[in-house]
């Protein structure tokens, strides 16, 4: 890399035009000018001058780097003006989280970057240990997680809470079903869904059973999980949010518990870090979406 002091020297010589007053501009010696244009020749093993008396051309080598050295102060200048504008309307803005968050808060993230081009806005759908992985590496800077995976890195702070509903298909007997019923049916599986099946046996104090359940399905995509269980192929859990998205009611059917089934929402984002103004508006449109329900 070359050395940003001897860039900055060469283009106020080249300016100039004379080595005593670029002296006298940096406040440095006239040997001290002449050291540093002799150490960025060496540096790049050319001649950046012909000398003429007090007098210098550039050459061909000396040219480009001229060129080089004002992009490069353009660019430098243009960041130090960035830096110090820490605009609400303009920046990324990188989110995780669960698959049915993201449909509940897609839109309005998309109407914002509507509003504010500037903007550039990515909402991954990911499990809690991905949201968090993602934030501790910087590939994120916020998400919203069901559990507090503990990290002395790490600031969450509860803003709401999600129903979650155990769905079977159309025809299943939704009042007298007992938890063998639901074993032998099976479970359509999804990255959160051993995380709420151990909520519901809980609920039951069946805890011992969850590897007893047999997987009959695995469904990555949030919007397919309820495909198999329309088609009988098993139940699942889902945050209602996600059930109500489904086009098919007709074909399932929510199953009545005797103990609502509900977990906490938490907004989490590396302690440390002050998140720029740009999150404001995000952040308080997603805590006043949970303060309406």
């Amino acid at each position: 890399m070359l050395n940003a002091q001897w860039l900055n020297t060469f283009i106020t010589l080249v300016e100039v035009g004379h080595f005593t007053k670029t002296a006298e501009k940096l406040f440095m010696t006239q040997p001290g000018v002449s050291q540093h244009i002799k150490k960025l020749e060496m540096q790049l093993n050319v001649e950046l001058l012909e000398k003429n008396g007090k007098q210098f051309e550039l050459t061909d080598a000396g040219q480009q780097v001229y060129q080089y050295a004002l992009a490069l102060q353009s660019k430098e200048n243009e960041l130090i003006e960035a830096v110090k504008v820490d605009s609400p309307h303009a920046g990324k803005c990188l989110f995780a989280m669960s698959g049915s968050l993201c449909m509940q808060f897609q839109v309005l993230f998309l109407d914002r970057q509507i509003d504010h081009p500037a903007l550039f806005v990515s909402l991954e759908s990911a499990p809690n240990y991905r949201i968090v992985d993602e934030l501790l590496s910087s590939k994120i800077d916020l998400g919203i997680v069901t559990q507090k995976i503990p990290s002395p890195q790490l600031e969450y702070q509860l803003i709401g809470e999600e129903k979650l509903c155990l769905v079977v298909p159309f025809g299943f007997d939704l009042q007298n079903w007992m938890l063998n019923d639901l074993i032998s049916l099976g479970v359509i599986n999804h990255p959160d869904c051993e995380h709420y099946l151990l909520q519901f046996l809980s609920t039951c104090n069946q805890e011992h059973e969850l590897n007893n359940i047999p997987h009959t399905g695995y469904i990555n995509q949030l919007s397919q999980i309820l495909n198999p269980v329309a088609k009988g192929l098993g139940f699942t859990l889902l945050p209602e949010s996600a059930v109500n998205a489904f086009p098919s009611q007709d074909q399932i059917s929510i199953l009545p518990l005797t103990e609502e089934i509900k977990e906490p929402l938490y907004l989490v984002q590396k302690r440390y870090r002050s998140l720029p103004n740009r999150y404001n508006w995000f952040i308080d449109t997603i805590k006043e979406s949970f303060s309406r329900i």
